[in-house]
């Protein structure tokens, strides 16, 4: 699909397939975490890929300059405890984060959001509390996992839960397809032979319960019902 044929929720849709997962690469505060700037090199070069624009904006009135103080307890070399206020300033507003089609720019998504920033200056605070913000919209906005790990570890994780959640869609249409034989076909003798033959097709043992692919489980029983009608239609 092109480019510009793709509606901006498809457009961002594909942008957080491509960011998934991000290693964390950078340490701290005592944590590690996945930088601004790692987050945008891999968010931006799909923007511009699918000409997206993403505008961040403070909401008028809203932000907020408060002195804040707090009391830390300090140690000195000799090991003695004392007590130290730190003087920070802190700012808050409220932000929205608009994404913007540039193929077609009336097609916008309007998310609203915060920024917080504490420094002890106001300018450095607001500057702190806007990197903060942008790096967590981005990385919830399109639900990136951080690992510490190889992002790969995240990605077979990720398979095993899809394997097991197909195995489980699969499981619930071949319910479906034992009811639908026990119920409305094994009991006539003469479509007993038939319907075996059907299902051996989809499963060399014949055991259909034994399907883990909901495509294969929903092709045999559109089969079934093809050849020997809907359970609604028996009733």
């Amino acid at each position: 699909m092109a480019e510009a044929n793709m509606n901006i929720y498809q457009k961002l849709a594909k942008i957080r397939k491509q960011v998934e997962v991000m290693k964390r690469d950078a340490k701290g505060f005592n944590y590690t975490y996945t930088t601004e700037e790692s987050i945008l090199a891999k968010v931006t070069v799909q923007m511009d890929k699918l000409h997206l624009s993403l505008i961040p904006s403070i909401v008028p009135e809203s932000t907020v300059v408060i002195p804040y103080s707090v009391t830390e307890t300090k140690t000195t070399s000799k090991g003695d405890v004392y007590d130290k206020n730190v003087n920070e300033i802190l700012v808050q507003s409220d932000m929205v984060w608009t994404w913007v089609n540039n193929d077609n720019p009336d097609e916008r998504i309007e998310v609203p959001w915060a920024m917080v920033g504490q420094q002890s200056d106001a300018s450095q605070a607001f500057g702190s509390g806007l990197t903060y913000s942008s790096r967590y919209f981005l990385l919830k906005y399109f639900n990136i996992a951080t690992s510490d790990a190889d992002p790969d570890a995240f990605r077979k994780k990720q398979k095993a839960a899809e394997a097991e959640e197909q195995k489980l869609i699969a499981s619930e249409i071949t319910a479906t397809i034992d009811t639908y034989l026990k119920d409305h076909v094994y009991k006539k003798p003469e479509d007993r032979d038939a319907a075996l033959e059907i299902v051996s097709k989809y499963i060399k043992s014949g055991n259909y319960l034994e399907i883990k692919d909901p495509i294969l489980a929903r092709s045999l029983l559109a089969a079934l019902q093809e050849k020997f009608g809907t359970q609604e239609a028996k009733e």
